[in-house]
């Protein structure tokens, strides 16, 4: 599974034809757009759940859990690593382009 950190406008895409836009959000509720083709059935989770028929129906459909909450610290730790990490590939490239 992918984890990873997206602001408020920010967007992945998941192969050439889906989209998936953060909108933001608040503490407990978020925002998500997603941009696919027809084709694609996409369900929420409750939904799914919601619907299944049968108790094997419900068992099969995976569960996620939020992330425990990081703190403050922790927050500003990884932004500062991702920072570094950036600028460390920016100069890669600009070394790579001379």
């Amino acid at each position: 599974m992918l984890n990873f950190t997206i602001k408020p406008g920010e967007y992945f895409t998941i192969g050439e034809d889906i989209k998936v836009v953060f909108l933001g959000g608040t503490a407990n509720n978020y925002k998500v757009m997603v941009d696919a083709p027809r084709s694609y059935n996409i369900v929420r989770g409750k939904v799914l759940e919601k619907n299944a028929a049968l108790q094997e129906e419900k068992e099969k459909i995976q569960k996620f859990y939020p992330e425990p909450g990081m703190s403050a610290e922790q927050i500003k730790r990884l932004i500062a690593k991702q920072k570094r990490q950036n600028e460390k590939d920016r100069k890669q490239r600009e070394k790579n382009q001379a």
